[in-house]
């Protein structure tokens, strides 16, 4: 699957899940991606947390379980850090991780992709159908079906209609709960 590109700095629009034992958790960011961050791998592997640095509270599941969405990126209030500011004064701040840098350290959800080519591709499959069958009924071309089911290509919903409808033979009926 092809990652989509942001315009302008990624940001996490929405925390989808928290699993506090496992250290891990599941967001949405503002490219439309739903990705997993493996907090368990990233403390052990990318920053190699040690007991001496205020990160290691992140492997208590208590601490790891109280993140919070915060101006598109993560922020556990728990941990601080003491900054100098200007006037030398320090200031304490909450640990937070830009969003850039979660991005790069997350994989795709798999279990949260709703892709309409993955979807396209079972359905066809489904009704025992190639794709050049269905090309031909939807009146569109093989590699048109071809790039769609593999994520390539983007769908308007007219067309999308038109394949599912004449194409599969199925009834398209869109939600939003």
């Amino acid at each position: 699957m092809k990652t989509k590109t942001f315009r302008g700095l990624p940001r996490i629009l929405k925390v989808n899940e928290v699993n506090p034992t496992e250290l891990n958790l599941s967001v949405l960011f503002s490219n439309g991606e739903n990705r997993r961050l493996d907090f368990k791998h990233i403390l052990d592997n990318e920053w190699k947390i040690t007991s001496k640095d205020p990160e290691f509270l992140l492997y208590n599941p208590k601490v790891f379980g109280h993140v919070e969405l915060s101006n598109g990126t993560l922020t556990w209030n728990s941990i601080v850090f003491f900054l100098t500011d200007e006037h030398g004064e320090k200031q304490a701040v909450p640990f937070d991780v830009g969003a850039d840098i979660l991005f790069e350290l997350s994989t795709i959800d798999e279990e949260r992709t709703h892709s309409i080519g993955r979807l396209f591709k079972q359905w066809r499959i489904e009704a025992n159908l190639t794709q050049e069958e269905v090309a031909r009924r939807s009146g569109t071309s093989r590699t048109y079906i071809t790039k769609i089911e593999n994520g390539s290509q983007d769908i308007e919903l007219d067309t999308l209609y038109r394949i599912v409808e004449g194409g599969l033979n199925k009834t398209l009926v869109l939600s939003v709960l």
